[in-house]
């Protein structure tokens, strides 16, 4: 059974839609609406079984790119670990697309990340009225770039259980410098060179960032630069410098070190986009109730592949890591 409601915030008024809903077996789908930051409407999806009573209950905190939650065709990777929570996990699901994806109003391209983190808030404000919510059962999934900053989200909301996937907790510029080297070397870089290709690049991040300058000011001033940048002059995946620079001013390690809830630190191995250490520090910060899951032969998607060379060049194209999407939710069915 599918059904469309709205749940609201500030008045916020329902977006118009003009393809059909996701379907699960024996799951209600529920289409709404929250006003995300500068009033634009965001796409909510709520999938729960039939029934009145209060369910555990996850929110999904997503990815970096302008990808949106909804489920359609047949899902890969973490949307199909998004699939199998709504489908397994027998509690209430609930996404939210950000500004400019899917149904949302805005440009995903021209959103920072403070306007995107105002998103997320005001959904999961709204997610905690759902009358069908247990608030003693909270888990919070994060994913990719999500999994890193979940804990903002939840502020002082008491959380049953986080599950952070291919996240990140060092700076974000620590983070490039450890994805740049993995790039060269995957991209068949010989090892004794690959320094030297490395060091301008990291200039020319360190300024990008430091500096807070768009890629076509840090060549302006540093024209020793120019042909080292490899996408937009004035954004990075999609995603605008602004976004960037404000995730350079996160402190994760201190937002992971207050959190003391049942942690799941899950991690491909042959994930090149996200670091390993950053998953371990997760895991000492919150101390006792976190555990790092590494999946074997797994790339940043959660698929899986027969070697690190080809998890680089088809990155979420490999088989799904299925065992380790059962291990996730059991650990948030036992939450």
């Amino acid at each position: 059974m599918t059904s469309v409601a709205l749940f609201v915030l500030a008045a916020a008024v329902d977006l118009p839609r003009t393809k059909p809903l996701e379907q699960h077996p024996g799951i209600e789908t529920v289409a709404g609406t929250v006003e995300g930051a500068g009033g634009r409407r965001l796409r909510t999806f709520v999938t729960a079984p039939p029934g009145a009573g209060k369910l555990l209950s996850v929110f999904v905190v997503g990815w970096l790119s302008c990808d949106s939650v909804e489920l359609t065709g047949t899902p890969r990777g973490v949307n199909r670990l998004l699939q199998d929570l709504v489908r397994k996990s027998g509690g209430l699901v609930f996404r939210v697309d950000k500004p400019g994806v899917g149904d949302s109003e805005g440009d995903c391209a021209k959103t920072d990340f403070v306007t995107e983190l105002e998103g997320y808030r005001r959904a999961f404000a709204v997610f905690r009225q759902h009358p069908r919510v247990d608030p003693a059962r909270l888990v919070l999934l994060g994913i990719s770039n999500g999994g890193g900053f979940a804990p903002l989200v939840a502020g002082d909301a008491p959380i049953a259980g986080y599950v952070s996937v291919g996240g990140w907790s060092k700076t974000w510029f620590e983070h490039m410098v450890d994805l740049e080297r993995r790039r060269f070397v995957l991209s068949g870089t010989e090892p004794a060179k690959v320094t030297a290709q490395l060091k301008p690049l990291l200039e020319f991040h360190a300024a990008y960032l430091f500096d807070r300058l768009t890629p076509a000011q840090v060549v302006e001033r540093r024209p020793q630069l120019k042909g080292v940048w490899y996408d937009e002059p004035d954004s990075q995946y999609g995603r605008p410098a602004s976004f960037y620079h404000q995730l350079q001013d996160l402190d994760l390690a201190a937002v992971w070190g207050k959190v003391r809830s049942p942690t799941l630190v899950v991690w491909g191995d042959y994930d090149w986009i996200m670091d390993r250490a950053d998953q371990e520090q997760i895991v000492r910060l919150v101390g006792p109730p976190a555990r790092l899951l590494v999946v074997p032969r797994a790339d940043h998607g959660l698929t899986q592949h027969p070697d690190q060379k080809t998890a680089f060049t088809n990155m979420g194209r490999g088989e799904y890591a299925a065992a380790a999407a059962e291990e996730i939710v059991a650990f948030v069915k036992a939450r």
